[in-house]
């Protein structure tokens, strides 16, 4: 079998597995970023990738002759004194060791041209590990672990043995049979621990399913300011937000709900044309959903003492939104620039929560939607966090909009 030898870069972007070679250098410079000033998601996988490296039996840490290193330096005046120019060394010298051309996987193009100059080396250029035409991620997962995996998930919860992203939940199956949900926070996993609450029209809010029991455990989730819900009609992403946020209010956790929603127009509707009246009475057509929710006498009281404060986009630059969550729905009609727009307004104390079903957008163009953009950028960010519902729960009849696709 071929030995191969990894360089940093190649260890951050996963490449890390069985009989694997790396430079006592690379596992300083993994210490060194996980508490250095880098983005979340660098430290993240380097705090992993130091796990992987001190659990495993069969990643060596090579240790060479530094005095050799230094020869070698000389012998090759392209290179210089710097730390991948020592692990190109380092590897060098195992395959001399070895007596044997040994593959140098890296992901920088620079290592691949300076290792390409060594006798000894194979070089190799190793891309992110994420499969292209794997599914997009959805906030959770289903995981079949081993007998060896399962006790180290429970012995050592902060090993991130399924590997998941931060703010991730695992549906852990044991012979095909869900066994646990388990949530995966960055630094160790736990069970969810969503609570039943009572809302504002004496109903008992409970999830109906998996998906909604790991959505119900994001939205009470107060290290997770920035939370996204993506589903079809009917799933109960809104119903379960705005149920959530009314009740936050009322036991005055939060001062107030910001609606926001970007009013367009439903594709293949004819025009309304201009609305008359204040800023408030042009958008109670899109507020009906809150009224449908907690009766029109609830709402008038709300929306009269300012618990429930609807606001369009246009007028929410500047703003500096403290103590309250923003709810936000029909999030598919946003634009990135818009999605960034109301990010910004989040202040002390506040969250935002996002509904959206891409499938539903109203542009010409779905690719115009800025919500697989956030979804792409904001995963593995210890702030945000997602779950996509899969079960129409709001009557057979609707599910039956599901079987037109």
């Amino acid at each position: 079998m071929i030995t191969q030898f990894l360089d940093t870069s190649a260890v951050l972007h996963g490449a890390l597995s069985a009989s694997s070679y790396i430079s006592p250098i690379t596992l300083i410079e993994l210490e060194n970023i996980k508490t250095g000033d880098r983005p979340e998601r660098i430290k993240y996988l380097a705090r992993q990738a130091v796990r992987d490296i001190l659990s495993s039996q069969t990643i060596y840490c090579e240790k060479v002759n530094q005095k050799k290193v230094d020869k070698l330096l000389k012998k090759y005046n392209f290179l210089s004194n710097i730390n991948d120019h020592r692990i190109i060394c380092e590897a060098e010298l195992l395959g001399q060791k070895l007596k044997e051309t040994i593959n140098f996987v890296t992901s920088d193009g620079a290592q691949l041209l300076f290792a390409k100059e060594m006798p000894h080396l194979n070089p190799v250029l190793y891309k992110d590990n994420k499969n292209k035409n794997e599914e997009e991620w959805c906030g959770w997962a289903k995981y079949y672990p081993t007998e060896e995996q399962l006790n180290l998930l429970y012995s050592d919860p902060k090993m991130n043995i399924l590997k998941c992203k931060i703010n991730e939940f695992a549906e852990i199956y044991e012979k095909n049979e869900l066994k646990d949900i388990l949530f995966w926070n960055g630094k160790e996993y736990r069970p969810i621990k969503y609570k039943e609450f009572t809302s504002t029209l004496g109903e008992r809010v409970r999830p109906r399913n998996i998906e909604q029991k790991m959505y119900l455990d994001l939205l009470q989730n107060k290290e997770v300011p920035v939370k996204l819900c993506i589903a079809r009609f009917g799933t109960g992403k809104s119903w379960l937000a705005l149920s959530y946020a009314l009740h936050e209010v009322q036991m005055g956790n939060f001062d107030k709900i910001v609606f926001v929603k970007n009013n367009l127009e439903v594709k293949g509707a004819g025009k309304l044309g201009i609305l008359p009246g204040s800023e408030l009475e042009k958008q109670m057509p899109w507020l009906r959903q809150i009224e449908d929710h907690i009766g029109p006498q609830n709402f008038e009281e709300m929306i009269n003492c300012g618990q429930i404060e609807p606001a369009h986009l246009s007028t929410l630059r500047g703003r500096d939104l403290k103590n309250c969550i923003i709810l936000v729905d029909e999030a598919e009609n946003l634009l990135t620039t818009n999605i960034q727009l109301l990010l910004g307004r989040v202040a002390e104390g506040s969250e935002i929560i996002f509904c959206a079903d891409v499938k539903q957008c109203d542009y010409n163009d779905e690719k115009m939607s800025g919500i697989p953009t956030m979804i792409e950028c904001l995963q593995d960010n210890r702030l945000f966090g997602m779950v996509k519902l899969l079960k129409t729960e709001r009557s057979e009849v609707a599910a039956l909009a599901d079987l037109m696709d």
